[in-house]
């Protein structure tokens, strides 16, 4: 079909197709002649104009080893809709992630020394359970990897502790587990910037979905802190839980 589209149907080369969009960002122009035969075609050529455009944004994020993003943007266009399961180690590479996380665990902090335990638990073996879970919403840094795979993204942070009294000390015991989580998918009317490509539209992946049988899907990413921790009363009351 290619060789149809893009040597049968006009005298346009085969590559350019990469100059359809040019990059302003870099006051670069995209190619008027494959501009002109772009918006002669039917939606289901402009689609098929359009993956091939989307295969290059891989080659040219795995040549920047931005292999994470080319295989999310691979795994769309391969249409299986399955969940994707993201590795825990290249989320927590990411300072936006390890931010997020933080952020959380300070405010579980803060909900902990809230609870008053100093003064619950009065006597030595007594224990009390605390859950609660929190959710942080973040954006990848522009340039960054995590912005092309995920752009906003979540984690949802839950605590399970039980805090015990030993004696004059306050042991608290558990764990946060965190889910990091995004669904893959374009918004009509939205768009973004991709190196070498300029601002590229949602509605252009749309486009390929109803086409070419990309499919949007869930992308989930897990691990686990794990605490055992001692804490004395303050001098002024209350007890400073500090989890990192």
């Amino acid at each position: 079909m290619e060789n149809k589209l893009f040597n049968a149907k006009s005298n346009l080369e085969y590559s350019e197709y990469k100059k359809l969009f040019g990059d302003p960002f870099w006051n670069e122009q995209g190619s008027s002649k494959a501009k002109a035969f772009y918006l002669q075609l039917s939606d289901r050529d402009k689609a098929l104009m359009l993956k091939m455009n989307y295969l290059e944004m891989i080659e040219k994020a795995r040549q920047r080893n931005f292999n994470m993003a080319a295989d999310c943007l691979q795994w769309w266009l391969d249409g299986s809709g399955f969940t994707k399961n993201i590795d825990f180690h290249w989320l927590r590479g990411n300072n936006e992630v390890l931010e997020a996380e933080r952020v959380n665990v300070e405010r579980f902090e803060d909900r902990l020394k809230s609870q008053n335990f100093d003064k619950i638990l009065t006597k030595d073996g007594d224990f009390k359970e605390y859950t609660n879970e929190l959710q942080r919403t973040f954006i990848g840094g522009i340039f960054r990897e995590l912005y092309y795979v995920c752009g906003t993204s979540t984690i949802t942070s839950k605590a399970n502790f039980v805090i015990t009294r030993v004696k004059d000390k306050f042991v608290l015991s558990g764990s946060i587990i965190h889910k990091w989580w995004d669904r893959y998918d374009w918004h009509k009317g939205a768009n973004a910037y991709i190196p070498s490509f300029g601002y590229v539209k949602d509605s252009d992946a749309l486009l390929v979905e109803k086409y070419c049988g990309a499919r949007p899907y869930e992308m989930r990413g897990e691990w686990q802190q794990n605490f055992n921790k001692t804490f004395e009363i303050g001098f002024f009351g209350g007890i400073n839980f500090e989890l990192r």
